[in-house]
């Protein structure tokens, strides 16, 4: 009885033994599967370089997703709708980054809405985008309107000025108001378009109070000529190139207080007849020249100021195209490695094909410096043209077949030119998302 009880308590403590060395081995290793941060820091760059977007192939963590005590904030279901949203309000600024002891670069991101916080994988290259991020553009350049000046605000509550367009940036901030007056005119400065909403958006500076500048959506503005144009009140002035092919117009609205004491207007009445200054049509047609071109110093109007008539058909006026003597020639590099990225690397062996127009943007009558604003163009934002590159096809060994999608890198790309001059070549940086 007495070896019995020995044998039992023998067996019983080799058991507990037993089972504690299991234990303490796989606490040992579940200690070991998980990364520990090696750096965390405060992103430094400019916040408009910040904006990206999820594209669901990674989930949203309270810390990064591979250390001990990571929970999931959203998954990559959420992050994939908000990252194809046509809502700006879903987009991300990133504000940190973290690197674990594997390598892994994790960024710290915020929603524009503020609804979601924390922290997504982000490739293996600090101050890049890649893995579950890609950099957002979430405005992009857009010609500017032919008239220019004597906007008026529709309703300063509703439309209101902002610092940056509303949703552009993370919490972007109206301009201060107090000192706006109802009659204040606006002049336009700049133009741009919401990437995501297609929305066209101003930048004015008031005409009386040059404190008062900001950005404002386009049918927030009343134009000069808001009045309907009809053949008793206006002249149309269409510009033709030297061939003779339209390439703007624009609709002169002839006011009230333009007339001479007395006198009235109708379709067929002769300008220099009716107007009180005989030049107002000529600052019209110089004020509102299409952007590109320049009034032809060969060929003139198709007739007299002073003889162009109310309601006439129209008024012709021939302008030159504006050459350009500096054009930077663009090549394309991958970020991830630093190696230009040659036609073979891309599908149908070439690079984008852009139009003279539309290789514009990379052009200039000066040698200066190329401004940082020229690659928010919307061509960036072009998936067939710009924004992407899609790379040649490649068959793995199990059979499936990888397309490489190259994503436009705006940071790395105004980093690399921030000295270039209009001339040099451009480089236009793209990034490959890691697998």
């Amino acid at each position: 009885m007495i070896l019995n009880l020995q044998k039992s308590l023998s067996f019983g403590l080799a058991t507990i033994a037993a089972v504690a060395t299991i234990a303490l081995a796989t606490n040992h290793v579940s200690a070991k599967s998980y990364a520990r941060i090696t750096s965390n820091q405060v992103l430094r760059t400019a916040p408009q370089n910040r904006n990206v977007t999820t594209n669901g192939t990674n989930a949203l963590y309270t810390k990064a997703g591979t250390v001990r005590g990571a929970r999931i904030i959203a998954f990559k279901y959420t992050l994939q709708r908000y990252g194809t949203s046509k809502e700006s309000s879903q987009y991300f600024r990133a504000y940190r980054v973290a690197t674990t002891n594997r390598g892994a670069v994790y960024y710290k991101v915020v929603s524009f809405n503020g609804i979601y916080r924390g922290w997504v994988y982000g490739g293996r290259t600090s101050g890049t985008f890649a893995g579950g991020l890609n950099p957002a553009n979430t405005m992009a350049n857009t010609n500017l309107p032919l008239q220019k000046t004597g906007y008026t605000l529709t309703n300063s509550q509703k439309y209101t000025l902002w610092v940056d367009p509303k949703w552009s940036q993370y919490k972007a901030k109206q301009v201060d108001m107090s000192s706006y007056s109802p009659n204040d005119t606006f002049t336009i400065t700049d133009a741009a378009v919401k990437t995501r909403e297609q929305y066209t958006y101003y930048k004015v500076v008031d005409d009386k109070n040059s404190a008062i500048v900001g950005w404002v959506y386009s049918g927030g503005l009343a134009a000069p000529n808001s009045q309907a144009a009809t053949k008793d009140n206006s002249v149309k002035i269409n510009y033709v190139n030297p061939d003779g092919q339209s390439v703007g117009s624009y609709t002169w609205v002839i006011q009230k207080a333009d007339l001479k004491a007395g006198a009235t207007m109708n379709n067929g009445d002769k300008l220099g007849d009716i107007l009180q200054n005989g030049t107002q049509l000529t600052d019209v047609v110089t004020k509102n020249v299409p952007t590109g071109f320049k009034l032809s110093t060969t060929q003139s109007p198709t007739n007299q100021p002073e003889n162009v008539t109310v309601g006439s058909d129209d008024y012709l006026i021939y302008v030159d195209p504006v050459k350009a003597n500096f054009v930077s020639p663009v090549a394309y590099y991958l970020t991830n490695t630093g190696q230009q990225i040659s036609p073979a690397q891309l599908s149908g062996n070439t690079y984008p094909i852009l139009t003279d127009a539309q290789m514009t943007i990379f052009s200039s009558q000066t040698q200066g410096i190329v401004p940082a604003k020229v690659f928010d163009n919307a061509l960036f934002s072009d998936p067939n043209k710009l924004s992407a590159l899609t790379g040649v096809s490649v068959t793995n060994a199990d059979g499936t077949v990888t397309t490489p999608t190259y994503y436009f890198n705006k940071q790395a790309t105004i980093a690399a030119n921030s000295a270039a001059r209009y001339g040099d070549t451009l480089k236009l940086y793209y990034t490959l998302p890691q697998r």
